[in-house]
């Protein structure tokens, strides 16, 4: 049966491995270095070289003539390892695990993600109020961060009662609760009860941020 010509649709051959390029390959293969021209460089041995293996796993351009004999042993005395101290070849098997590509912490990554979309209008210097609708509005649809961690609205409500920013050191967390205890407790108002409410309320978002372990 007659074999059909190739006919290439878009002017040039798009095949994988067109004919000629077969040809090329294996004629340049052919064109190698004949190994029978060499000696093994195994010792004590007469043997002609069958093939160049790399000469070791930290040498791997460099490559040595072997008979077939010495060559199936170079192979299995391979060990790639050989020439690193533990911590760089646990290095190497741990990379190995993931394609040889750079990982990173989750937690990490997690963390400088959130902080990176937290960023915003709301973040910039913004004096004139140019922004400020839009960053409002920003604002509440990302919510509050605090180190690139989204505050519940628990939180939230927390230091908005302790009229503190969401950034607030736990130092200044501390220090604030101390003063609105002394400001509502009754024995600071001559046992004065009208201000429990508030007193109450400060406790509670006291009690909501150490949960949090903001203290």
């Amino acid at each position: 049966m007659a074999t059909e010509k190739y006919k290439p649709r878009l002017g040039f051959d798009i095949r994988v491995k067109p004919p000629g390029r077969q040809k090329k390959t294996a004629s340049a293969a052919q064109s190698g270095e004949d190994p029978a021209k060499h000696d093994c460089v195994a010792p004590d041995c007469d043997s002609k070289a069958a093939c160049s293996l790399p000469k070791s796993p930290r040498e791997p351009r460099e490559r040595v003539w072997l008979c077939m004999t010495h060559a199936r042993e170079h192979n299995r005395s391979w060990n790639y390892f050989d020439g690193l101290s533990e911590d760089e070849a646990q290095k190497v098997r741990e990379s190995s695990q993931y394609g040889d590509r750079p990982t990173w912490s989750m937690g990490k990554n997690d963390r400088a993600r959130a902080a990176a979309n937290a960023r915003g209008p709301a973040d910039m210097d913004d004096a004139f109020g140019v922004f400020g609708k839009e960053a409002k509005v920003q604002t509440e649809t990302r919510g509050h961060y605090r180190e690139g961690k989204r505050l519940t609205k628990l939180q939230v409500n927390a230091f908005d009662t302790m009229a503190l920013p969401y950034t607030a050191k736990s130092s200044e967390i501390r220090r604030r609760y101390a003063e609105l205890v002394r400001r509502f407790h009754p024995d600071s108002n001559g046992g004065d009860r009208s201000a429990e409410q508030q007193l109450s309320e400060v406790v509670k978002a006291h009690q909501i941020l150490k949960k949090a372990q903001f203290l």
